[in-house]
């Protein structure tokens, strides 16, 4: 296994062998779906071959996911030390994941596989959503690294979106926008439950929305100038901390942090250093402590932040919705070490399989929408 910097992209090897199903997961789709954020996927029938892989690729082989077959109840650990033991001559670590129903069902073979330094898959990939969600979530973490989980969200309806009129200062949300928050916080999502912290646009529709939606989930809340909306007219304008300050009163919400300009639309907040400021906003996100976050913001920004509705040179994750975000829908997103954004699989869209179901994922439905 050479040390030699090479062009290889990131890969990972699957193990799948011929004579087994392994969760009848598409690896086609799934191989795309890798290759769009750089990771190759490598599969091979047995661990001969992927012994002779490993040895070929080097550096560029970041994890393994491995079978563990009922007949041979030896082959699953062999290859792990074998594996190590190519590894160890170069002072690195390759992770193996062994995704197989055999360990799965076996406490026994479970702590053998930690014992040998490696993870036993304790979930099925093609049974739901959440499973796949966790494979492709480990697979992405150790390939290309994952720094933040952050669950972005659109404000509720505001007077403006209701009516048109882009000349309403700082709009509030419609007795519908309220009922979209209240709703949003029924049906929270579950990466809510783990979040550390929620950061907000002070614009007044956001902090109603995040109140409303997020009021109880006992997350500290920041109130950030860089996730204020990108446009230039009166509706994408803030107010002064004085205003802010009357409005929401004994809500907890501190704006101490803002500036006192922090709304007016010059220096960072031009309309045309959008792009700068968002690169700014993901820098920000990236030197907090915090890995998984909630942020709440507008529908230009979410656009320019994510690259959402932009052509693309290849085809999008088959997960992911490319579209602009409807009033109070949220999206789970993750930063990867690049610095760049790439769309969460939504744990409630079905994973991609071999034969019957397998086009499900691909249907891209808007999810978290309350209007």
């Amino acid at each position: 296994m050479g040390l030699a910097a090479r062009r290889e992209p990131a890969t990972v090897i699957w193990i799948r062998h011929k004579d087994g199903v392994q969760f009848n997961l598409d690896l086609n789709l799934l191989s795309k779906d890798l290759a769009y954020a750089g990771v190759r996927l490598m599969v091979v029938s047995d661990s001969v071959e992927a012994m002779r892989a490993a040895t070929s690729l080097g550096p560029a082989l970041r994890c393994v996911n491995q079978n563990w077959r009922r007949s041979s109840p030896d082959s699953g650990r062999e290859f792990i030390e074998r594996l190590q033991s190519l590894c160890g001559k170069h002072q690195r670590h390759v992770p193996v994941l062994v995704l197989s129903h055999t360990v799965l069902g076996s406490r026994e073979l479970q702590e053998e596989v930690r014992l040998v330094g490696e993870e036993p898959a304790l979930f099925d990939p093609a049974a739901s959503p959440q499973g796949f969600a966790r494979l492709v979530e480990w697979i992405f973490r150790r390939c290309v690294g994952i720094e933040k989980s952050v669950t972005f969200v659109r404000h509720a309806e505001a007077e403006h979106n209701a009516t048109g009129d882009w000349n309403i200062p700082d709009p509030a949300l419609t007795p519908k926008g309220e009922q979209q928050a209240r709703s949003l916080a029924a049906e929270r999502p579950p990466e809510v439950a783990t979040a550390q912290v929620l950061l907000t646009s002070p614009l007044r529709r956001t902090l109603q929305t995040t109140l409303l939606a997020f009021g109880t989930a006992g997350l500290p809340v920041v109130c950030e100038s860089l996730i204020q909306e990108g446009g230039g007219a009166a509706c994408d304008t803030g107010s002064d901390k004085a205003s802010l300050r009357q409005w929401f009163a004994g809500t907890g919400l501190n704006f101490e942090g803002l500036h006192d300009q922090w709304y007016m639309k010059e220096g960072i907040n031009e309309v045309a250093r959008l792009n700068e400021r968002m690169m700014r906003l993901t820098g920000f996100i990236r030197q907090r402590s915090e890995t998984e976050l909630v942020v709440v913001a507008h529908g230009i920004v979410l656009r320019e932040l994510l690259g959402l509705e932009k052509e693309r040179s290849a085809v999008g994750l088959s997960w992911e919705n490319s579209g602009g975000f409807e009033n109070c829908e949220c999206r789970r997103y993750w930063l990867l070490s690049s610095g760049t954004w790439l769309a969460a699989p939504d744990p409630r869209i079905a994973p991609p399989l071999n034969g019957a179901g397998g086009g499900d994922l691909q249907k891209k439905p808007k999810l978290g929408a309350c209007g």
